[in-house]
């Protein structure tokens, strides 16, 4: 099987410090064969250090390369939409960034206008903790019974981000064109579980505050909620407090299972700790899937729809109430 002729729109930091490690050993599956970026030099130096073929001034440019099967577009939240489509239009299978819009409106809106599109061919939505193996372990245990009847849900991304953090410095992450900042964009990683676990919220209830004038339109975003089948739980986004623990923790009947970023670990009532440890790339074994799906045929194991529904669940946990995909 030949290696997907991948073309790569934005050669920013995600790209540099995410994707390319992660696609470097994939060769056998995957070759970035173009690349381009808002700042011709930027890009050329990508390509440089990367080995990338060639270089053009524009997206219109690459998705008109024909030697690029696919593109993976790696640009600000609200700047994506619009090459998604150009993209699509253009007949290039799409592997674009999370959040899928800046906002639940906008991704209705480009939902809309790339279903005509994506029948022809694929898009999908790069939302890698889909692909993280403790995450798929703690599901096994939750699907064979391990914690009894589900009682309650902790959900906590907490952390300081400052200046020690390179994401912080990105412009479009200090002057956000989305919702929520840095509460939106890292949290639907959480919500993408959440939903993927127990279904969207029925019931939320929540609060937003910021903390530092460096982090807008908000840093903190706390929620009660409750799902469809009676399960409640808890919300804790806040990038301005030195906390830590688990990112997702379930309490039943039976035990406790929880979600770390490198393992998982299920405590019963009684018997033994259960752990699962991983130093596998979810962005690489992303990459797999994408490649695989194309060459196979196959729908994509996470979807645009999926990412909206996500997008929504994260939208409801920042307004504070339910709002629907």
């Amino acid at each position: 099987m030949q290696p997907l002729r991948l073309g790569l729109l934005g050669t920013g930091l995600a790209a540099r410090k995410l994707y390319w490690p992660a696609l470097a050993p994939l060769k056998r599956d995957i070759r970035l064969v173009a690349c381009a970026n808002r700042s011709p030099e930027k890009a050329q130096a990508f390509a440089r250090e990367t080995g990338i073929p060639t270089v053009v001034p524009d997206a219109e440019s690459l998705f008109a390369l024909p030697e690029v099967e696919a593109v993976l577009i790696s640009l600000p939240i609200h700047a994506q939409p619009a090459y998604v489509l150009k993209a699509l239009a253009a007949g290039k299978a799409v592997l674009s960034e999370k959040p899928v819009a800046p906002n639940l409106t906008a991704a209705r809106a480009l939902l809309k206008r790339a279903k005509p599109l994506a029948r022809k061919v694929p898009w999908m939505v790069a939302e890698n903790y889909r692909f993280m193996p403790q995450v798929d372990w703690a599901w096994e245990r939750l699907a064979e019974g391990a914690l009894g009847d589900v009682r309650l849900i902790e959900i906590r991304q907490t952390g300081i981000t400052d200046e020690s953090n390179p994401y912080f410095h990105t412009a479009w992450r200090t002057q956000p064109e989305f919702l929520g900042g840095f509460v939106f964009d890292a949290g639907v990683h959480l919500a993408h579980i959440l939903r993927r676990f127990f279904g969207a919220p029925v019931e939320i209830r929540g609060l937003t505050a910021q903390f530092n004038p460096s982090l807008p339109p908000m840093d903190t975003a706390l929620a009660a909620f409750r799902t469809s089948t009676g399960i409640v739980g808890t919300w804790t986004s806040c990038f301005s407090a030195a906390a830590g623990g688990p990112l997702f923790s379930v309490h039943g009947s039976k035990g406790s299972l929880e979600i770390h970023y490198a393992h998982a670990l299920l405590r019963p009532r009684s018997g033994k700790e259960r752990s699962f440890r991983t130093h596998a790339d979810s962005y690489a074994l992303q990459f797999s899937h994408f490649a695989k799906a194309l060459r196979c045929a196959q729908t994509p194991a996470y979807t645009a729809e999926d990412a909206v529904a996500d997008l929504a669940v994260i939208e409801g946990i920042i307004r504070g109430r339910v709002v629907r995909p």
